[in-house]
């Protein structure tokens, strides 16, 4: 099985050869399609500049509102799951009551079990769509699902995550991450420095029981997380917009509903990439990397 592109002249679709699960089988693992009525989990980023530790919070409406409403206006009929990690947190679907010291292998470990109970345990499975740390949230609740669901119950035994879409999340660190645990020494800032360990234990393209495919995307304009960064992780997938568009950090989850953006684009794991002066904004392209599977 693998997953395509399609329509390259007004949008980036993406797809992906799937790569080989990780994880315990289930005689209920649901097979992978192309489906709009699957759920889907937003999960923002850090919220890590603050002299209190319990400083940080997201409004979970502003952070996703327009992703959620361009899926909707494409057809998703599934449920939206908008998951915080900060007490600080507001109108979420849920949340786990953290502060800027949780560390972000936790945070993963609280998101696989939200997953799982609400989900997979059921035989369901979800995409997710993440913004910065909340990649790394991502990651760390596939990974630690994959090393220790089989023999610890303070995880779950598997999980079912078909599509993973990440915009501008540091998978090899960021130097602001340093600056901010000089200054303010928060466990989250740690985690994400370069070489951290952290960093180091998280693994390379995690796969859940159903198999995940994995679309990173950066952007050039992004003076916190690097392009070469946000796409560091291993994945089949990966797109950086050109500078000059405007999509500096906060801005990728909020533009680019449409066409005609500068980026270029691989679907081999960097290995050669394609430009396009017509490819997908960052919110058209989410909605493409949900979606598009086939068999052959």
């Amino acid at each position: 099985m693998r997953r395509i592109m399609r329509g390259l002249t007004a949008t980036v679709a993406v797809g992906a050869v799937l790569s080989g699960t990780q994880g315990i089988a289930s005689a209920a693992t649901p097979p992978r399609n192309n489906s709009k009525n699957e759920a889907v989990y937003f999960v923002h980023g850090s919220d890590l500049v603050h002299s209190d530790v319990n400083g940080g919070g997201d409004d979970c409406n502003s952070a996703w509102g327009a992703e959620m409403s361009a899926l909707r206006k494409r057809g998703w009929t599934g449920d939206f799951v908008t998951w915080g990690f900060y007490k600080g947190d507001t109108h979420c679907t849920r949340k786990f009551d953290g502060d800027l010291n949780s560390r972000i292998q936790e945070l993963g470990r609280r998101l696989a079990w939200d997953i799982y109970d609400h989900y997979s345990k059921h035989g369901k499975s979800v995409d997710v769509v993440a913004h910065s740390m909340g990649g790394l949230v991502v990651r760390a609740a596939i990974t630690g699902v994959n090393r220790y669901g089989a023999t610890s119950k303070q995880w779950p035994k598997y999980l079912y995550v078909e599509d993973v879409a990440t915009l501008s999340t540091p998978f090899t660190g960021t130097s602001w991450a340093t600056t901010c645990t000089v200054a303010y020494g928060w466990k989250q800032c740690s985690d994400m420095r370069p070489g951290s360990g952290f960093l180091k234990w998280s693994g390379q393209n995690p796969q859940s029981t159903q198999g995940t495919d994995w679309t990173l995307v950066g952007a050039s304009d992004d003076d916190m997380v690097t392009s070469g960064s946000a796409t560091g992780m291993t994945a089949k997938h990966k797109v950086i917009y050109a500078a000059h568009q405007g999509l500096e950090h906060s801005a990728l989850p909020h533009k680019g509903p449409g066409t005609g953006w500068t980026m270029k684009y691989s679907h081999d794991n960097g290995k050669s990439w394609k430009n396009t002066t017509n490819g997908a904004g960052p919110i058209r392209l989410v909605g493409d990397a949900l979606y598009y599977w086939t068999a052959s």
